[in-house]
């Protein structure tokens, strides 16, 4: 009898490790619709990156991807990893309708100044090799940080491609730590002029964002999981809402959404259906397709 247990137990395992590898398989390969319609406006061409949190890897957003792939809604046309010298390395090919990129860094737990170098990398790739003009940004926690980082960057520079759209998701802007979680969760208060508290990197994107174009739509996206400190599990929502006040000369082209209760906690906010749901709207808003899993 405990021998079969034994080898029960043994079949469980192994069966989680197969779905696992699957799994990390399907995570960083391209994946293409299979039935791909003409693009009929700007959004349709727009090639969108999906930058990850600290410590990201492929199964940061390679769940989402997958699903709006298998919804019919955009093509996962590039997985781009970022070696430590900021050197992009390519896998697949980009489409012409709704191409989405997934960037992975092989040192994912460096500062954000170098991350956003990487971006900026990825980017220059993309205007070298295929003539890319127009973009989207899609970040996740601290990769919502770093996106920022490069979007004060690249507006120093010229010739790069216009950002049209920009989402965060669970992005700590006025946190001491925008990595590693830290406990207590930093929590200070919004007041109507702003956070009652502000740390160096609110400070910093306060004094830089001023040099963004006027043109860029942002969704901010964050969790509250309705604890004591109203976080997602590591960042709380007055920190992540902040975003409103440093974007506050482009208010108008600013909107925010806050998902609630248990699947609102940090690590599940990008395998949650509401924000699949918000993302595709923003990015896509006459799309009628559904993301899979979805009704």
């Amino acid at each position: 009898m405990a021998e079969m247990i034994l080898i029960i137990i043994g079949v469980l395992i192994l069966g989680i490790l197969a779905r696992i590898g699957v799994k990390f398989w399907q995570y960083g390969r391209p994946q293409h619709l299979k039935h791909v319609p003409e693009a009929t406006c700007a959004d349709d061409g727009a090639v969108t990156l999906f930058i990850p949190g600290y410590a990201g890897n492929r199964f940061s957003f390679g769940g989402m991807l997958q699903r709006f792939v298998t919804g019919g809604i955009a093509n996962k046309s590039l997985v781009v990893m970022v070696d430590r010298h900021n050197q992009p390395h390519v896998t697949g090919h980009l489409d012409p309708y709704r191409p989405m990129v997934q960037v992975i860094f092989a040192t994912p737990r460096v500062a954000v100044r170098q991350q956003a170098n990487g971006i900026l990398a990825v980017v220059q790739y993309l205007i070298a090799h295929e003539h890319v003009q127009t973009i989207n940004l899609v970040a996740h926690s601290m990769g919502g940080v770093v996106l920022f980082q490069y979007l004060t960057t690249a507006a120093k520079l010229v010739n790069l491609p216009e950002v049209r759209k920009v989402v965060t998701i669970g992005a700590p802007f006025n946190d001491s730590e925008v990595g590693q979680n830290t406990y207590p969760i930093e929590n200070h208060p919004l007041t109507k002029d702003g956070p009652a508290q502000t740390t160096p990197v609110y400070n910093y994107f306060l004094r830089t964002l001023q040099r963004l174009p006027n043109t860029i739509s942002y969704l901010n996206i964050a969790g509250n999981i309705g604890d004591a400190a109203q976080s997602d599990g590591a960042v709380a929502l007055n920190s992540a809402l902040s975003l409103r006040f440093l974007l506050r000369p482009a208010i108008d082209q600013y909107q925010e959404f806050v998902v609630h209760g248990k699947n609102a906690r940090h690590s599940r906010l990008h395998e949650n259906y509401a924000v699949d749901r918000q993302i595709v709207q923003f990015l896509y808003p006459d799309s009628t397709k559904m993301v899979a899993g979805q009704k």
